[in-house]
């Protein structure tokens, strides 16, 4: 199987990522073996 972009940006609620869903998504896709490549942009 291809790895899965997971693309996080901003800190917060308001503005990017929420922890908590990025954190559970993770955990879902590590639990199911898939490969997973992580993504930020590098802006304001």
């Amino acid at each position: 199987m291809k790895p899965i972009a997971v693309i996080l940006s901003g800190c917060g609620v308001f503005d990017g990522s929420e922890i908590h869903e990025s954190v559970l998504t993770m955990l879902s896709l590590s639990e199911n073996n898939i490969e997973i490549c992580f993504f930020a942009p590098n802006r304001e």
